[in-house]
């Protein structure tokens, strides 16, 4: 990985809890305009996610880098929902490092073999980082998938092959 391990030496990442919910929701929203999940369906995933992991610096002051949200979909598939870097701290390695920490969270799970994900056509650099993992694009587009009209191609990981 294209991370340096310095930087992540001070990095946590931790389950996100109901005072996390002010800064996750001005993220998604900074981020994904009008794409974002709205402020209630974050306090559902809050409340009833599989995983919703935060990545922060560990200093005195927590400064939230980004977070990764992970349903279970199907008995032995789960679903990355949402994958967001604060533009601040993008193109340092922080999305590759929480993918990878989350994969390895997943890879523990009994009857996990499948993790899926819907990704932007446009999101070039999203794209290229789940392929970095070795997730797989559907070459099927599917059409208007977000709210602003975009199509999604839908990515899949089996993670023990």
């Amino acid at each position: 990985m294209n991370y340096s391990k310095k930087n992540m030496v001070l990095m946590v990442i931790k389950e996100v809890n109901p005072r996390d919910l002010k800064k996750i929701v001005y993220l998604e929203h900074q981020i994904f305009k009008e794409d974002a999940f709205s402020k209630d369906l974050m306090e559902k995933f809050i409340a009833k996610n599989f995983l919703f992991l935060k990545l922060e610096i560990s200093k005195l002051k927590k400064h939230l880098i980004g977070f990764i949200i992970v349903i279970k979909d199907q008995k032995e598939m789960v679903n990355i929902v949402n994958l967001l870097i604060n533009p601040k701290f993008q193109n340092r390695g922080y999305g590759s490092y929480l993918l990878q920490q989350t994969i390895e969270k997943i890879k523990q799970l009994k009857n996990i073999n499948k993790i899926v994900l819907n990704v932007q056509i446009s999101n070039l650099i999203a794209i290229k980082l789940y392929e970095k993992f070795n997730f797989k694009k559907n070459p099927i587009v599917c059409e208007n998938y977000y709210q602003s009209g975009e199509g999604a191609y839908l990515m899949e990981l089996d993670i023990y092959s």
